[in-house]
């Protein structure tokens, strides 16, 4: 494996299963370390292979993050998208619904809370994961 392999505007799908799965390893350990081990538990992981519009979700009925890989295309939506879904993890999501159908997903500050935590900690947890290579 190569550094250059790893950039922000690489191909997530041309990495092997093997190493979509490390990096997802290692996305949940740099969130778990940056902001805390929730009170949930840890989260489960799934990266999938579909395309359905969406980058991915979090199941709050099973606390799982889900990434659709294909959907990310780049390395680096990839590592925003799972600290996007790992910041509903760690959020209070009881009044999320309501909220949702009154101001929608664009303007609910959940999601932008969460779009926030990804864009600010996706360079640094790739930067991070790289000197682990």
């Amino acid at each position: 494996m190569t550094r250059i392999k790893y950039n922000s505007y690489a191909s997530v799908t041309d990495l092997t299963i093997k190493e979509r799965r490390d990096m997802a390893k290692f996305c949940l350990q740099y969130c778990m370390d940056t902001f805390g081990k929730p009170r949930k538990g840890i989260p489960t992981f799934s990266i999938v292979n579909k395309k359905n519009g969406f980058y991915g979700e979090y199941d709050a009925t099973f606390k799982k993050i889900i990434v659709y890989y294909v959907q990310c295309k780049t390395i680096g939506q990839f590592i925003n998208t799972f600290i996007h879904e790992y910041t509903h993890h760690i959020q209070n999501l009881v009044s999320y619904n309501r909220i949702l159908s009154k101001v929608g997903y664009d303007s609910h500050p959940q999601e932008i809370e969460a779009n926030r935590m990804g864009k600010l900690h996706k360079q640094s947890c790739l930067e991070s994961y790289r000197k682990t290579l």
